[in-house]
C-alpha cells in the first residue's frame, strides 16, 4: 500500500457516507442535533449579501497525503481568503464533521463553506451544529425532493446554499430552489476544456438574482484568469497558489483588476 490519495467514485463514497450517517442518527437523535445547530453564533455572510463586483476568494481545504486541515485552513486565513471550504469525500473518511468543527473552531470570523456531499436534512444539522456557514449541495447527487428539503434546512439557519449543478435539467430544478448560488461542474478540480463551456451553456438558465460559479478547484493562474474572463461570482482555490509568493500576488492583483472592472 501507498500513501497516495485513492480516488473512489462517487456513488461508492454516498452509500458510506448514509451508513455512517444512520450509525451517528441512531446514537444522536435528530432533535438533539437540530438542538446544537440552534445553539451556534449565526452563520458568517459568504455569498449571500449585496455587493457589487466582489470576487470571493475560497480556500479549499481536502483530504491530501499530508492532511492538516486546521493549520491549512490557517494558512488560508492569514492569506486573506473570504471564505474556507472543507471536502474529504474523494475517499471514504469518518471525520469530515469532526474536522469540520475544528476548522470552524480554528478560523473563528471566516466563514467555512462544508463542501462535502450532504445527504439529507440531519446531515445539514450536523454541519451547523460543526460551525458552517455555507453548505455546497450536490443535484447530481440528491433526488429532487431531497434537494429541495435539504435547501429550505440550511435556508432555516440563515446559511448560504450552494446548489451543484452538471446538466439543464439540474439547473433548472435548482433554479426553482432560490439557492444563493449556483455551482456548475462535477468533478472536485476545474478544467477549463470541460467546465467553462457547461457555465456558458447552463448561465441563461440561472436567475438574475442568484449568482453563478464553477464548483471545481482552481489549481493554475490560467484557470483563474479564463473563469475571471467568463464571469463568475466567486471561485475555489488550491493551496497550490497561495504558496509561492509571486503567484498570490498576481492572484490578487487578477481579482482586483475584474473587481474594478465591474464598476467600469
Amino acid at each position: 500500500m501507498t500513501t497516495r490519495e485513492i480516488e473512489i467514485d462517487v456513488g461508492t463514497v454516498v452509500a458510506a457516507k448514509r451508513q455512517y450517517l444512520a450509525m451517528r442518527q441512531e446514537k444522536t437523535p435528530k432533535g438533539a442535533v437540530i438542538a446544537l445547530a440552534d445553539m451556534q453564533r449565526r452563520p458568517n455572510p459568504v455569498l449571500n449579501v449585496v455587493t457589487e463586483g466582489d470576487i470571493t476568494l475560497i480556500g479549499q481545504v481536502r483530504h491530501t497525503e499530508t492532511y492538516d486541515p486546521v493549520a491549512t485552513a490557517l494558512r488560508y486565513l492569514r492569506a486573506g481568503v473570504d471564505a474556507v471550504s472543507l471536502f474529504t469525500d474523494k475517499r471514504i473518511y469518518t471525520r469530515g464533521m469532526d474536522d469540520l468543527l475544528l476548522v470552524s473552531r480554528g478560523v473563528q470570523r471566516t466563514p467555512v463553506i462544508c463542501q462535502d456531499y450532504i445527504i439529507n436534512e440531519y446531515h445539514v444539522a450536523e454541519a451547523r451544529a460543526a460551525g458552517a456557514s455555507a453548505v455546497v449541495l450536490y443535484a447530481s447527487v440528491l433526488e429532487p425532493m431531497e434537494l429541495r428539503r435539504v435547501v429550505s434546512m440550511a435556508q432555516r439557519w440563515k446559511m448560504s446554499t450552494l446548489v451543484q449543478v452538471s446538466t439543464e435539467e439540474e439547473a433548472m430544478r435548482a433554479a426553482e430552489l432560490s439557492p444563493h448560488v449556483i455551482a456548475v461542474g462535477d468533478d472536485l478540480f476545474f478544467k477549463s476544456e470541460r467546465d467553462l463551456p457547461l457555465m456558458e451553456a447552463l448561465r441563461p438558465l440561472v436567475p438574475y438574482n442568484t449568482r453563478i460559479m464553477p464548483v471545481g478547484c482552481l489549481k493554475t493562474l490560467e484557470d483563474v484568469a479564463a473563469v475571471l474572463e467568463a464571469g463568475t461570482a466567486a471561485i475555489i482555490v488550491d493551496d497550490e497558489l497561495l504558496r509561492p509568493r509571486h503567484e498570490y500576488e498576481q492572484l490578487r492583483l487578477m481579482l482586483e483588476f475584474h473587481t474594478e472592472s465591474a464598476f467600469e
